[in-house]
């Protein structure tokens, strides 16, 4: 059967390849779309995010979400995704409205729809999410689990410690945690592993279909990116999260009991691990320390080649 999943998101250009993904996947259901502010501000990261599915054929709703972290000024990194979200790349504009539901209720509405089934990949702030528990505490005896993009055991992208969708909203964040609800943490540190070449930009290149065109045209400006900035290739964030949810086999996991610093003068964001003895019996989140990358590219390979 297939896995029911709400995909939260701010759409910038990872984001984008795993949305792609996720429309071919067979192995999941997904249920909606909802969006948040964070690579770039959420009127941007939802007409992308409605912008591409129309561009792919994917009659899905797509439900705006939250403008603002929980208790902060929202930070984006237009710097790296471009004013829009997505670089240099354009798509067609859609002529459909988003889903008219206020964030936290549709995410509540369809986890009592699925009687407990229904998964959350969080690939943004988890702002909405951390919205949806709030308002709706017993939620979490009707979310099977929380795949989300963030964090790191070691090192970061926005501060020497801090991954971006969690510093974002490090409240956000730690609300999820404590929660109760299953978490898998898929963290900057293996994310950073899987790193898309020119050789795989050039495969895409090769099938002319709807979801290799956009993911070649996003991957040109990654490239472009990673030239001005110094660095390496284009990273999978996102879409590793998404493949971790169906290859079981992808990721190495270690269960550890963790919370998000959200008061510290230079540690804001940080996630951190408690490996005490006593913490033990508190663990509450599988944590990702490895990762397959062959098999994360063959898998997004014959996903989008079709």
């Amino acid at each position: 059967m297939k896995k029911p999943i709400i995909i939260d998101c701010d759409t910038g250009t990872d984001d984008a390849i795993a949305l792609i993904c996720a429309h071919l996947c067979k192995e999941i259901d997904v249920i909606g779309i909802t969006t948040v502010s964070g690579n770039v501000e959420l009127d941007y990261t939802s007409e992308n995010t409605l912008n591409l599915v129309d561009e792919i054929g994917w009659n899905i709703d797509v439900v705006k979400g939250k403008a603002k972290p929980l208790s902060r000024d929202l930070i984006t990194a237009s710097h790296i995704h471009g004013r829009t979200g997505l670089g240099d790349v354009v798509l067609k504009r859609s002529t459909r409205g988003f889903y008219d539901e206020e964030v936290a209720s549709y995410i509540y509405k369809k986890a009592k729809e699925y009687n407990g089934e229904m998964s959350m990949l969080t690939l943004g702030p988890m702002t909405n999410i951390a919205n949806a528990i709030l308002r709706y505490p017993d939620i979490k005896d009707f979310i099977k689990e929380i795949v989300f993009m963030g964090g790191s055991l070691k090192g970061g992208n926005v501060t020497s410690v801090a991954e971006f969708n969690i510093y974002v909203d490090p409240e956000a964040a730690n609300i999820a945690l404590e929660s109760g609800i299953p978490l898998t943490m898929v963290g900057l540190d293996v994310t950073e592993k899987v790193i898309m070449t020119e050789t795989d930009r050039d495969y895409f290149k090769e099938f002319n279909n709807p979801h290799a065109n956009i993911t070649a045209k996003i991957l040109d400006f990654m490239f472009k990116r990673s030239e001005r900035f110094g660095r390496e290739g284009a990273l999978m964030h996102d879409g590793l999260a998404l493949a971790s949810m169906v290859l079981p086999e992808l990721l190495k996991k270690e269960k550890h009991y963790a919370r998000v610093e959200t008061e510290g003068k230079i540690t804001t964001g940080m996630v951190v691990v408690d490996k005490r003895r006593f913490a033990k019996d508190k663990k509450n989140v599988d944590i990702a320390l490895d990762v397959d990358v062959n098999m994360f590219k063959s898998w997004m390979r014959d996903l989008i080649c079709y």
